[in-house]
């Protein structure tokens, strides 16, 4: 009942918010690029465009507030990293790296991004500007929206595994917590939407916080995000390919989503599923949820909210259980309290709309029908971790295997060509060039080489395999942590105050928002 009352809640504030946003204005930040050339790979310029032609579609014949930051900014020089499908690889070339395992880069071309309307390079100083001039101006009823589409890492700091990383160009790091400060430049009146695909993303899910620190409260009223990936791993989707359609990434399905079709036009179905005639962002980080086939696990900012401020039941504990055993009475909950291992049909009638489809969308996808669905996702979960555990020890091994036939061959051609011991040598690059025949028959013809094609081949097949399995262990955790969601949202009312039940309300109307004008 109370759950229900939240989401009647929730529609009123989504209607309010629209009413009074007819009289705001849109403004849009994006971040993207990678922090050097070698990282800079042509899908972060390829979702720029996706994005601009996205604020197109949605706002016609008007003006979009549209700042971009990307890489070296208007620098001629080359930055853009990418894959020159038309261009062929030497022989010898592709064999002298491959036994001299220097094969990183080797396909790769470079050129100058063509971004079109960049505003500067993508540095801490650019962004600190921006907040603190553009930022600071906006005005009340106002919406910002931030979509970052660059590289990410880990937290430098184990006791806030939180704190991760964005990677802005020549290697400038900024912390969850530094971007948390930026945010709060903005004026409090402002509705705040982020959306960042870096790897490692999920970390900056904790800007609705204070300081990115959840004791200490929320930061402020209007303030929501989505992200690629839980703070604990990478991201899928940085290519140097140039051919889109092979894009998987998580906001190629967030942005195709709202827009109605994919990035190479194909037409989307409808992700309206609470059918109310719009594509909320929070119907289309389902969408994504659903319909990627990647390694992400996806979160938004009502997810790190609820792992904040809500709980599970207490006597399901250990200590409790010891208790038990002790012949004490574990204390008994005045509620009902949900769990994820609840039964699986009272947490779908519990879900909201779109959660509803996620849960049951990923239970088919995955094959899990029983009733403890999120027990036995864990137990599907443990398997596949298992089984790629195994296949990365047989890999190690193989890899050792390989290493030492790759040694033996490079020995063979260093001894006739013992120039090519160092690549930079003034003779390698003619020696490979005139005699690349020479080169060519002298590894094939090898008595390791046949073995070492071979165990290169298993080598790829197995790197496959793991990440299939990887894939769909992701999909295990997107399933159980949905769950998650919906038990600790249906909690809620039970186990925080009033004025944080009033904060998760406006929090699910921010994310219940959508694009476009007059939304």
């Amino acid at each position: 009942m109370a759950r229900l009352e939240l989401s009647a809640t929730v529609l009123l504030l989504n209607f309010l918010f629209a009413v009074t946003s007819l009289r705001a204005e849109d403004y849009f930040l994006t971040v993207g690029g990678g922090y050097a050339p070698t990282g800079n790979q042509i899908s972060l310029e390829k979702n720029v465009h996706f994005f601009q032609h996205l604020l197109d579609a949605k706002y016609p014949g008007s003006q979009v507030h549209h700042d971009i930051f990307f890489s070296d900014g208007d620098d001629p020089n080359r930055d853009l990293q990418y894959l020159d499908t038309e261009a062929s690889l030497p022989r010898a070339n592709l064999l002298l790296a491959t036994i001299f395992r220097k094969t990183n880069y080797l396909n790769h071309r470079y050129r100058s991004h063509q971004v079109p309307g960049v505003v500067g390079a993508t540095t801490r100083s650019n962004l600190a500007d921006w907040f603190d001039e553009q930022g600071a101006q906006l005005k009340a009823g106002d919406r910002l929206l931030v979509y970052v589409t660059a590289h990410g890492g880990k937290s430098k700091d184990k006791k806030r595994p939180e704190n991760t990383q964005l990677f802005l160009w020549n290697n400038q790091p900024i912390q969850m917590t530094e971007w948390t400060r930026h945010l709060d430049k903005v004026p409090a009146e402002v509705s705040v939407v982020v959306v960042m695909v870096q790897c490692y993303s999920g970390g900056f899910a904790n800007v609705i916080f204070k300081e990115g620190d959840s004791s200490k409260g929320l930061a402020g009223p209007n303030r929501c995000g989505f992200y690629a990936t839980v703070q604990t791993r990478p991201a899928a989707g940085c290519t140097p390919d140039i051919n889109e359609e092979n894009y998987q990434e998580y906001s190629s399905y967030f942005w195709a989503a709202i827009l109605g079709a994919t990035r190479t036009g194909q037409a989307v179905s409808s992700c309206d599923y609470n059918e109310d005639g719009v594509v909320s962002f929070a119907e289309a980080h389902a969408y994504a949820l659903l319909t990627s086939a990647t390694i992400d696990i996806s979160v938004k900012t009502s997810d790190a909210f609820l792992r904040a401020y809500s709980r599970y039941p207490k006597s399901g504990s250990k200590a409790a259980r010891r208790k038990g055993r002790r012949g004490e009475r574990p204390p008994q909950p005045v509620v009902r309290l949900w769990h994820p291992d609840s039964a699986f049909e009272d947490l779908v009638d519990l879900a909201r709309a779109e959660e509803r489809v996620v849960l049951e969308g990923l239970s088919g996808q995955l094959e899990l029908f029983e009733s403890r669905r999120a027990r036995q996702a864990r137990s599907v979960a443990s398997r596949l971790a298992k089984e790629n555990k195994s296949r990365l020890a047989d890999r190690n091994k193989m890899r050792g295997q390989y290493d030492k036939l790759a040694a033996r061959i490079r020995r063979e051609v260093i001894n006739r060509w013992p120039e090519l011991a160092n690549p930079w040598h003034p003779s390698a690059a003619p020696i490979i060039q005139e005699e690349a025949d020479a080169v060519v028959e002298c590894v094939e013809s090898h008595a390791s080489y046949k073995r070492f094609s071979q165990l290169r081949q298993r080598l790829n097949r197995l790197s496959r395999e793991q990440l299939d399995g990887d894939r769909k262990w992701a999909k295990c955790q997107r399933l159980i942590r949905a769950l998650e969601n919906v038990a600790l949202a249906a909690n809620l009312p039970h186990v925080a105050s009033a004025g944080r039940q009033r904060e998760y309300v406006r929090l699910l109307g921010a994310e219940m928002a959508t694009l476009g004008a007059n939304q």
